[in-house]
């Protein structure tokens, strides 16, 4: 994510100001404001990286929940689950891009893909290597499989999983974190997760020259700005998570809390440059001090729905409100007499979703899962409405062409 956020502050104030970054990336043709975020391409560019960046964070879940839990315990294989529901969500992606002989093909890898990493976290777990060096050589057959079926069309397959090698290199530092118990393991799969979405924009290109429905520029300032907030906002959805998953072990201090609550900041700082980069740094300062103030609450609740503690869970319920307030607020101080229905309502829902989802992590059900891609899509449906509403207030800013 660290490259899209720094990419996205360059492209959007060159376009703000009319200046630099390489020149003025604005089209002279194409949608704008609102309805450039309609284009084809720029929706598969945002679709296919949330949904790449979302299944590191699932893999993660799932290899966590499958060494603590075992592998025949509900709460596993609700967790697996959730993991064979995000290649799902990545295939359909790719069907859009790619066919869907080409889907199917690459949903049969993934779903591989998705038992191997279990494999391979089972193996290091337990100090087996063989087992582990086996899983990895299959791991490495399967992303030269999963490049040469998608690199077509000016995309070579070669130059393709060069791409997928940092994302998988990652994934695999942040799978033996969380078998070893390492308390950089939230980190780690951030990391991983943002390297995840770096082949995005190469193959909806790839996409677009033999699919003329894709229009659009998968470069443009619409498809920067659609792409950054999918990401950041999906990101943040899995950190509370994360951060919760500490909570739930009983852990009130230390060090992998500690670990946990850093990485659920830096999404947050994600979130507060992406708004400083349409409105200003004091905006993004405020944006990420509520952001923030919101992430405590719910961590709050995590620890008062794990504790039983009514009071606890009240007041951070309390917090969760006046949060939707003054983000409400802060928008309109920002964009007055913008559209409100929109954001109010993602925010409601991403807040009743987060919540439920705390609920069902603290008891430990089955339908933790479900309810965490149900979180992970409220958030990221905060962070549509909130570049659908930037775009319309700018639109010659925001072009998809």
């Amino acid at each position: 994510m660290e490259r899209l956020r720094l990419r996205l502050i360059c492209i959007v104030a060159a376009a703000v100001l009319a200046t630099g970054c390489g020149g003025d990336d604005r089209a002279d043709d194409g949608p704008r404001g609102a309805k450039a975020l309609e284009a084809p391409v720029v929706m598969l560019r945002a679709e296919l990286a949330a949904a790449l960046g979302a299944r590191a964070w699932l893999t993660a879940f799932a290899v966590r929940t499958t060494l603590i839990d075992g592998s025949t315990a509900p709460t596993t294989l609700g967790a697996q689950r959730t993991l064979g529901q995000g290649s799902e969500a990545l295939a359909s992606q790719l069907v859009t891009g790619y066919g869907a002989q080409t889907g199917a093909r690459a949903l049969t890898l993934l779903r591989r893909q998705d038992t191997l990493w279990v494999e391979a976290a089972r193996a290091r777990a337990g100090d087996d290597a063989a087992a582990g060096d086996a899983a990895d050589g299959a791991l490495d057959a399967n992303r030269a499989a999963l490049a040469q079926l998608l690199g077509t069309d000016g995309l070579a397959a070669r130059e393709l999983k060069s791409e997928l090698e940092p994302a998988y290199a990652s994934l695999s530092a942040a799978v033996d974190a969380v078998a070893a118990g390492d308390a950089r393991a939230p980190a780690k799969t951030a990391l991983a997760a943002a390297r995840a979405t770096r082949p995005a924009p190469e193959l909806v290109r790839a996409a677009a020259r033999r699919r003329s429905q894709l229009a659009g520029d998968v470069a443009s300032p619409a498809a920067e700005l659609a792409a950054v907030a999918a990401v950041a906002f999906t990101d943040t959805a899995f950190a509370q998570a994360a951060t919760g998953a500490v909570v739930i072990t009983g852990a009130t201090r230390g060090p992998r809390l500690q670990a946990a609550k850093r990485t659920l900041l830096e999404t947050t700082d994600a979130l507060g440059q992406l708004i400083a980069s349409v409105y200003g740094e004091d905006a993004g300062e405020r944006f990420t001090v509520l952001w923030s103030a919101h992430a405590s609450a719910l961590t709050d609740y995590a620890r008062a729905k794990t504790n039983a503690d009514v009071i606890v869970a009240q007041r951070a319920l309390a917090a969760l409100e006046r949060f939707r307030a003054q983000t409400t607020s802060l928008l309109e101080q920002l964009d007055p007499g913008g559209p409100r229905r929109k954001l109010a309502a993602a925010l409601a829902d991403h807040v009743d979703t987060t919540t439920a989802a705390i609920r069902a992590q603290a008891t430990r059900s089955p339908k933790f899962g479900p309810r965490l891609l149900a979180a992970a899509d409220a958030t990221r449906s905060v962070g549509e409405a909130l570049a659908a509403r930037a775009a319309r207030q700018f639109p010659e800013t925001f072009a998809a062409g």
